[in-house]
């Protein structure tokens, strides 16, 4: 915040209250400035450290006491501490301020319990105002803190004067943290992958976290059915030491995201059935492990036709169609086998009788 702002408003705290005599005043003389962003990022398991400086305006009483709360608008309270310069908290929430002086507070807010990487919170900062009380002799009744200078008639934390709200945003991160995610389906417009052909699947890195990191991939398949995986070839895509810058750089030329694709090749004799593939990121900063798994498919018919289609053709030797005229030719001029006609046997033997009859 600027001077001239500060000063600004302290001289409208010092017009309101000159229309106030008494101690117990309807408007608070002390103010808060906020020193820092009213925006706070927090890590995790860490704390924040916000500055606050008090104003007190009042020309009349020696001190006033500041009586701190930190209001919560959700109902869920983070740990909250108010303490001084040295870290120490003060007691009670109580702060002592003199007159026409400022003092530096710091509120410590601590990212444990109810607060993780992720949430989001609102703090209300104010201050309940009261002079501070002394004890004098009686006779002095106007800057003594009290309506009748003996009892302390109203404690700081009962006071009806407060000061203005300072309003904190908080915004919980994790130092190194990131979040894959893998599409529904792969390039080809579904979750089928065939033997020995390459399948592709898109997914997106993004780091989550503060802090710039870099990472390795590793991918992997099982077979919920034991099918043999060991020569399937799965790459990630991105190569190891992939670096992508935290939340905390908010620069034009900040990447924080990346996208690739898991290449997916079956092995040639895989067996039909459901496969899982996986995808672990490793951070290099010690941030939990992040990653995505989605489940592929090789169908039955296709192993089926793909082994068809591997088996050498046999050789079918069509056989002619017999032409039934041919075979009557060939029948019809078959040469029967040669047996001793009956004629010339009969022949053989007149003869026969006819050379034994002239012999004798």
């Amino acid at each position: 915040m600027k001077k001239w702002q500060i000063f600004l408003m302290l001289g409208l705290f010092v017009l309101v209250l000159s229309s106030f005599d008494s101690a117990e005043a309807a408007a608070s003389p002390v103010a808060i400035v906020l020193q820092d962003d009213s925006s706070g990022n927090i890590m995790e398991h860490q704390f924040l450290v916000t500055e606050l400086t008090l104003y007190n305006t009042d020309s009349k009483y020696r001190a006033q006491e500041i009586y701190l709360s930190a209001v919560w608008p959700s109902g869920i309270a983070w740990e909250f501490f108010f303490v001084d310069v040295n870290f120490d908290e003060f007691e009670g929430n109580l702060v002592k301020i003199n007159k026409g002086a400022e003092t530096t507070i710091y509120a410590l807010i601590v990212c444990e319990g109810e607060c993780s990487a992720g949430d989001t919170n609102v703090v209300q900062i104010y201050g309940q105002t009261d002079p501070e009380f002394y004890n004098y002799d009686g006779n002095v009744t106007d800057t003594c803190g009290s309506d009748d200078c003996e009892n302390d008639s109203t404690s700081a934390s009962y006071s009806s004067n407060v000061t203005n709200t300072i309003t904190v945003t908080l915004s919980a991160w994790a130092e190194y943290h990131s979040e894959v995610t893998c599409d529904a389906v792969s390039n080809t417009g579904d979750n089928k992958v065939y033997p020995s052909n390459t399948t592709q699947w898109g997914y997106t890195l993004t780091n989550t976290g503060w802090n710039s990191d870099t990472y390795q991939f590793t991918p992997a398949v099982t077979s919920a059915d034991g099918h043999n995986v060991d020569y399937w070839s799965v790459d990630p895509g991105m190569t190891d030491g992939k670096e992508l810058t935290g939340q905390s750089n908010t620069s034009s030329t900040a990447v924080h995201t990346a996208e690739s694709s898991i290449s997916i090749i079956p092995a040639t004799n895989a067996t039909s059935g459901i496969y899982n593939v996986e995808l672990i990121v490793i951070s290099n900063n010690g941030a939990p492990d992040s990653g995505c798994a989605f489940d592929v498919v090789i169908p039955a018919e296709e192993i089926v036709e793909e082994e068809s289609e591997d088996e050498p053709e046999e050789e079918v030797v069509e056989e002619e169609p017999k032409d039934e005229s041919k075979e009557e030719v060939i029948e019809d001029e078959e040469i029967p086998e040669e047996v001793p006609s009956i004629s010339l046997i009969s022949s053989i033997a007149a003869i026969g009788i006819i050379a034994l009859r002239r012999r004798y």
